[in-house]
């Protein structure tokens, strides 16, 4: 027999590998033996989780399904020349199987990605994501930040109530966070932090900040991890619209990979199909006390 033959049975033929050559499932010429499912398993599963792996309901059944669309797929790859018959062979067994598939998948779903409209489905995800993000208003603020740092809470509440106090007295608020913020940046930005998002901040911050609507107006003290903070509102307004350009080539990559998981189902899809009913009147049960032994007798 020529060497190109015997590369094409032991590619193809998916004979038994070792002791027990019971064939499991017979698909459109394809065969799946107990040896090959146990091989496959042995592969899949560490030892501690072989007894939980195999006597799973329909474990069996899903481990013998994967290896026929393992199969089937890598066989009509390799008998449309998408990849080297040698290539599969010198991996030996699964590994080159696995070799074909992926040579299968990315044939079959690279011909409809070809034929995919990237830009339609990006505007129509453009759209989607607008919606559910909506334009969200953003408030613009100055703050005053009393650090806890290495002051009792009494101390702190003490030093709260004195700016408080001069607050209430209407001392001008820039001038006490001049004086009083131990927010590192307030000598150079006077506290202004601008505009922030909802999120942005500590969450006690946003809320008593968000609860603001007067020009001015200053805030209670309000307590976040970071020590007390007054909040001066300057103003409101809506979030601008993400332009479509600066996020289209973002969302065709998004999709184009949640296309190719998808398609990757789809292409094997049929293969299952064919796959279930040679497994649905199996006797599970007793293939997995089979395997099981096995798995355990050789860790």
């Amino acid at each position: 027999m020529k060497a190109s033959s015997c590369l094409l049975l032991l590619v193809l033929s998916l004979c038994p590998l070792a002791l027990r050559a019971e064939v499991l499932l017979s698909v459109n010429n394809v065969t799946v033996t107990e040896d090959e499912l146990y091989l496959y398993l042995k592969e899949y599963l560490v030892p501690q989780a072989y007894e939980s792996g195999v006597r799973k309901p329909e474990a069996i059944k899903n481990a013998l399904v994967n290896l026929y669309v393992l199969r089937r797929a890598a066989g009509i790859a390799i008998s449309e020349g998408l990849v080297p018959e040698a290539e599969v062979a010198y991996r030996q067994l699964d590994g080159g199987y696995r070799v074909a598939l992926t040579a299968f998948v990315s044939d079959r779903a690279g011909k409809a990605l070809v034929a995919t409209d990237w830009e339609a489905l990006a505007d129509e995800r453009y759209i989607i994501e607008q919606d559910k993000l909506g334009p969200r208003e953003q408030v613009e603020v100055q703050h005053l930040l009393v650090e806890l740092d290495d002051r009792s809470f009494s101390e702190l509440m003490a030093r709260t109530r004195e700016i408080q106090a001069k607050i209430d007295a209407g001392e001008d608020f820039t001038s006490l966070v001049l004086e009083y913020s131990d927010d590192p940046s307030a000598a150079r930005n006077e506290g202004n932090i601008g505009f922030i998002n909802p999120g942005q901040t500590h969450p006690a911050f946003e809320k008593m900040a968000y609860s603001l609507n007067e020009p001015g107006q200053i805030s209670e003290p309000v307590l976040t991890s970071f020590g007390v903070h007054f909040i001066r509102f300057k103003q409101r307004r809506g979030r601008d619209a993400i332009s479509q350009d600066t996020v289209q080539k973002r969302l065709i990559r998004v999709i184009k990979k949640e296309r190719e998981a998808a398609l990757k189902g789809e292409v094997l899809a049929p293969f299952r199909v064919e796959a279930w009913p040679g497994v649905a009147d199996l006797d599970e049960a007793a293939i997995a006390e089979r395997v099981l032994q096995r798995l355990v007798s050789d860790p």
